[in-house]
């Protein structure tokens, strides 16, 4: 499948707004709409980036910056609740979930057999 990776991060967004709608206070706070912003962000950046065969990782690095970026609006906004945890794991884990899927470059086709 040639959009793995980035189904992967979609469904952590997903995952991530319904963590927070049902866990805790039952309400979403404006930081955890900024973590789910971040994951969604995150999943439109891992399916914009290239599948190269010179940067397998690229797609990886992008879902895992999206994760630090989670953890550090939730370090500098008001500590850690338990719903922004959850957040974290599950940021963490569509990281370890993109990195893990094989990569599919688009596009490619074999070459014609040549006339003799």
């Amino acid at each position: 499948m040639q959009y793995a990776k980035a189904i992967v991060q979609v469904f952590a967004t997903i995952i991530s707004a319904a963590i927070v709608a049902l866990t805790g206070d039952n309400t979403i706070d404006a930081v955890e709409w900024i973590n789910i912003a971040i994951t969604g962000v995150g999943a439109l950046n891992v399916f914009a980036g290239p599948n190269v065969p010179g940067a397998s990782i690229t797609k990886f690095v992008l879902s895992f910056f999206s994760a630090v970026l989670v953890l550090l609006v939730n370090l500098i906004a008001d500590g850690i609740t338990v719903s922004e945890w959850l957040q974290l794991l599950i940021a963490g884990l569509s990281a370890a979930g993109v990195y893990a899927m094989p990569n599919r470059v688009s596009g490619t086709v074999a070459a014609p057999p040549r006339a003799a």
